[in-house]
């Protein structure tokens, strides 16, 4: 169940109809986290349990990503790696705009910020090169 602080309350954007819509902080963790997945050089990182990779990191890992919805606001963190030898700051400023993008586009709120953490540069043979 959805605790209150954990959703949007859109009720300004439908103020002429009846009921109101409220957008769960899971959502757009899974919308950013499909962004992530649509940007070529980046790509998920694994699980850790005690600084232990749980599992291998491919084209198919999903980034880690969390949401905090506040009324028609959100702010989204994304933990995620870069394909070697990609520039970092290049990869990151285009993550950064697709997740802001894909969010406000499909959600109707509005992105704040955006923080991305690199915790990983995978190798091209770690993490297969995706078709463009």
């Amino acid at each position: 169940m959805t605790s209150p602080g954990d959703v949007a309350n859109l009720a300004g954007a439908d103020a002429g109809g009846p009921g109101r819509t409220t957008i769960a902080d899971r959502v757009v963790e899974r919308i950013a986290a499909r962004a992530v997945a649509e940007v070529d050089r980046a790509t998920g990182v694994p699980r850790q349990l005690l600084g232990v990779a749980l599992g291998s990191t491919d084209e198919n890992t999903p980034a880690r990503v969390s949401a905090d919805v506040d009324g028609g606001i959100v702010s989204v963190h994304v933990m995620l790696a870069v394909i070697w030898p990609n520039p970092v700051r290049a990869v990151t400023r285009q993550v950064r705009e697709h997740v802001i993008t894909r969010v406000e586009h499909l959600t109707g709120l509005r992105v704040a910020d955006v923080d991305v953490e690199v915790s990983q540069l995978l190798t091209a043979t770690a993490a297969p090169a995706r078709v463009q």
